[in-house]
């Protein structure tokens, strides 16, 4: 969970302060994080 919100603080901080564009790189790389979350949490079968 702290990498997503880590993710998610550095990508406005970029924008916002940095005046990067946010890319598509910014997207993936918060699904694959998403993703990693979703197998780390879930019960196991």
């Amino acid at each position: 969970m702290q990498e997503i919100i880590t993710m998610i603080v550095f990508a406005g901080f970029a924008f916002w302060y940095m005046d990067k564009p946010l890319s598509w790189n910014y997207l993936y790389a918060g699904l694959c994080m998403v993703g990693a979350a979703f197998f780390i949490f879930r019960d196991s079968l």
